[in-house]
């Protein structure tokens, strides 16, 4: 039964085109698609616009429920390479402008188009990958998205996490990442791409990623909110931010009613602790010893003024 559901699962590959058979066929030494297909030569019927040489890198979405195997939509490439972003190459995601078309796959398999898939929606969006071993980024993303989920309405609200590692983030794993963090597929989704697809969505969405192992990766951290229309409302520069407040500006991009002191404290910790370097903790120490200081000074001042006035007060009689 689980082989059946992999085989009826696109999947993104990368391969090298080794030559053509006849009839639209080719032999095509793949890479390995995680828990779904080890690397090896494989005979496929490939769908390319673009005429392939042998020798050719090569990326595409593996169909197998058919016979041969299809590769849609393949396209010359190199491997995946994990890097500054290069906005001169995109039109860069900000503030008012809408996200753009990719051809992405989602944890179960299926081509979607991030545009348009959660359009009619308040989207939270961030990126992450499984094998994170930094408990306090990717981790600690997905624990917060396992506590958002349940206090949004699916009908309302989606949640997206993309990738940062298409070569190993196949849909097998995102669907075992998932399970992991308790995903509810009705309101969140898990997806993933071809090395092509997912370079160019970091370039757009400004998300830098240096490999720093085999199986590792220093990268930035950015929470988008996005109004039903598809444009960018709000973005969160840090991966420390806070489900309650996150919550209150999901809701108020959404037109419902909201927290506005969970949204100021959104913003305030976002500020303070992108400015820590991303350390929530010491975000919100920081933040709370700066309102300790400030309701301090507003206490000695309203006591200063107080005393000023006694002093100043002439007794009677006198």
């Amino acid at each position: 039964m689980i082989a059946l559901l992999l085989a009826a699962m696109l999947a993104p590959l990368h391969g090298v085109f080794v030559a053509p058979l006849g009839g639209g066929v080719a032999a095509v030494h793949a890479n390995a698609i995680t828990e779904m297909l080890p690397t090896g030569t494989y005979r496929m019927r490939v769908e390319s616009t673009a005429p392939l040489k042998a020798g050719t890198g090569v990326d595409g979405l593996l169909d197998r429920s058919t016979t041969p195997w299809t590769l849609r939509a393949a396209i010359p490439a190199a491997p995946f390479t994990p890097g500054l972003p290069q906005p001169g190459r995109v039109q860069a995601v900000d503030v008012g402008k809408p996200i753009p078309h990719a051809q992405l796959v989602t944890q179960d398999g299926r081509l979607v188009d991030l545009a348009t898939l959660f359009r009619g929606k308040t989207l939270l969006l961030s990126f992450a990958f499984t094998r994170c071993p930094d408990k306090d980024v990717c981790p600690a993303i997905s624990s917060k998205f396992t506590y958002v989920q349940r206090r949004l309405d699916p009908a309302h609200f989606a949640i997206a996490e993309i990738t940062l590692d298409p070569p190993y983030d196949s849909p097998a794993v995102l669907a075992r990442y998932g399970k992991q963090y308790d995903q509810d597929p009705r309101i969140w989704t898990l997806l993933t791409g071809t090395g092509t697809t997912i370079q160019r969505v970091l370039d757009e969405f400004g998300i830098n990623s240096l490999q720093v192992s085999s199986d590792d990766f220093i990268h930035n951290d950015k929470l988008f909110i996005i109004e039903p229309t598809g444009r960018v409302a709000y973005v969160v520069d840090t991966a420390g931010w806070d489900p309650q407040g996150v919550i209150a500006e999901a809701r108020s991009v959404a037109g419902m009613t909201s927290n506005p002191f969970e949204r100021l404290k959104l913003s305030l910790i976002a500020s303070v602790v992108a400015l820590c370097g991303g350390s929530q903790y010491a975000g919100i120490v920081l933040l709370e010893l700066c309102l300790f200081f400030i309701i301090l000074i507003a206490v000695v001042a309203g006591l200063w003024s107080v005393a000023r006035v006694l002093w100043g007060a002439k007794p009677e009689g006198r």
